[in-house]
């Protein structure tokens, strides 16, 4: 087919005049800022289509409602099917039957695809079946989640057709199912059990199946007993479960090009706690579809549930922030469900601040602590907060921890100081840890025993006591520990805004008791 560019161009346009302005160059421009044709997801987000769907299959005819209900939460049409109770050969072809209409049943539109999450002996046969090409006409399968099934495919082959598949592994071996091969065509299939090496690591990731080398696929183990992600049985292990969730998570999301937004929610949540210290705007940011919770560890302070939570911060929190206070985001980041942030937070310690020192009369001091806070979402909305610092490092600067008092027999064994630091630690993740000059860095270790310490001159202790080699670090005629404040203000030129400069003093003891 052929276009005449200049007569399109004339008929679009039919307000120009004159010979002269006819015939020229122009320019199109396009409105439509969405994905084109050559791009990965054309038709995901723009093109009219259903909820993504997902098929969930076990054992039995009923399954753990909550499991259900979770990937409903998440904007998924949830559908449950049984393997049923014949765990004969008959009842294994009645299920295979079932897997290969599961696309007719689904009542797919145009581009869009479905996926599975099985789980025991069920989770064994979706994998193997769909092992297999032809089982997946059109692709139409975009992801197969597997918990510990009973057997997988063979580890050094790749599930065909872009399928992504992710496998939840438990207990010390898994039946290899394999074919004999006579040139060329499939022949007798053999299950042999073979033993599940798990890595160095605590992540379970990279594992290695017994005698065939690391799996071309994902393949997670967990030191959890089978049926640890059902939350109806006595197995039911939240921990291990909840590392499986976030994993099955990000591979469905990532099958079916999902982009979820997790950040807004996050800064809204901030937002309500520390700058505009509105309770609604908080508590609007929290599931009400679980009971969720937020602690601050290092004091166990928080709540558990709705309620609790609107106690906590319309009693101990919103309004006992001094105006003072002052946070820096350092880093996020962001996963499938979750989003950990590293902050920088000050304040002048001017009112009761029940959350960080719950009983603690007003010091009149200056903290600056590092804060680290995990968020777990489910469904767009905030499920689980931990929020962790160095309670240590907040007590020396209040005065409430003196660092140089230090108990009768660790003196007795040459220790001079505690090994806590103050600010300087929040500081120091501020300002870096490279020298902006020469880009090199060297790291403080003020309280390893013998770091500092010199090669031909070993320091004693005065009482004869064995040194315990902490050495204060020289600086010109002073020490790195006794710099004065202008030493220290050349230093801190990076702070954030508002973080104000003040003398450091000796910690004072007058609140211990």
């Amino acid at each position: 087919m052929e276009i005449n560019f200049p007569n399109l161009i004339n008929t679009a346009l039919p307000e120009r005049r004159g010979d002269n302005l006819r015939d020229r160059n122009a320019i199109i421009l396009s409105s439509n800022t969405g994905p084109n044709h050559n791009e990965q997801g054309f038709l995901s987000t723009r093109f009219p289509r259903g909820m993504r769907k997902l098929f969930i299959t076990a054992e039995s005819d009923d399954f753990d409602e909550g499991t259900l209900s979770a990937w409903r939460d998440e904007g998924f049409e949830v559908r449950y099917f049984g393997l049923g109770l014949d765990e004969g050969a008959n009842g294994e072809a009645a299920y295979r039957t079932t897997l290969a209409g599961l696309r007719n049943v689904a009542d797919l539109g145009p581009c869009e695809t479905f996926g599975i999450i099985a789980f025991g002996e069920a989770a064994g046969i979706c994998l193997e079946y769909f092992h297999h090409m032809a089982n997946n006409p059109e692709f139409k399968l975009a992801c197969l989640v597997a918990y510990y099934p009973s057997r997988i495919p063979d580890p050094r082959a790749v599930f065909p057709g872009g399928l992504r598949v992710l496998v939840h592994l438990t207990g010390d071996d898994v039946g290899v199912v394999s074919h004999s091969q006579v040139v060329g065509i499939q022949g007798k299939r053999k299950v042999v059990r073979r033993s599940v090496e798990r890595g160095g690591g605590v992540g379970g990731g990279n594992v290695v199946i017994g005698g065939f080398g690391k799996s071309a696929y994902p393949c997670y183990w967990y030191r959890a007993p089978l049926g640890f992600a059902e939350g109806d049985l006595d197995e039911f292990d939240k921990v291990a479960a909840a590392v499986a969730w976030s994993r099955s998570l990000e591979t469905v999301h990532t099958a079916f090009r999902m982009d979820v937004e997790l950040e807004a929610i996050v800064e809204k949540n901030l937002e309500g706690k520390f700058f505009t210290r509105n309770l609604g705007q908080t508590m609007s940011t929290y599931t009400t579809h679980k009971s969720p919770h937020a602690t601050y560890f290092p004091t166990l302070a928080g709540g558990i549930g709705a309620q609790e939570l609107r106690q906590f911060y319309t009693d101990y929190f919103l309004a006992t922030n001094p105006e003072s206070t002052k946070l820096t985001l350092l880093s996020r980041t962001m996963g499938a469900d979750r989003v950990v942030d590293e902050l920088h937070v000050a304040f002048k310690h001017t009112q009761e601040m029940p959350w960080i020192l719950p009983g603690v009369p007003p010091t009149n001091k200056r903290v600056e602590v590092a804060i680290v806070s995990i968020v777990t979402l489910r469904g767009g909305r905030l499920y689980h907060e931990h929020i962790y610092w160095d309670q240590a490092s907040v007590l020396v600067q209040v005065g409430l921890l003196d660092p140089k008092l230090v108990p009768y027999k660790m003196k007795a064994k040459g220790v001079r100081k505690l090994p806590v630091v103050g600010r300087e630690a929040a500081r120091r993740l501020v300002r870096g840890f490279e020298d902006d000059e020469t880009g090199d860095g060297e790291a403080d270790n003020e309280l390893l025993p013998g770091w500092y310490d010199d090669d031909d001159e070993a320091e004693g202790s005065d009482d004869g006591a064995l040194d315990n080699g902490i050495h204060e670090r020289k600086n010109g005629s002073g020490t790195k520990g006794d710099e004065s404040e202008e030493q220290s203000g050349k230093k801190s030129h990076e702070l954030p805004e508002g973080i104000k400069q003040e003398k450091e003093t000796q910690p004072s003891t007058e609140l211990l008791t």
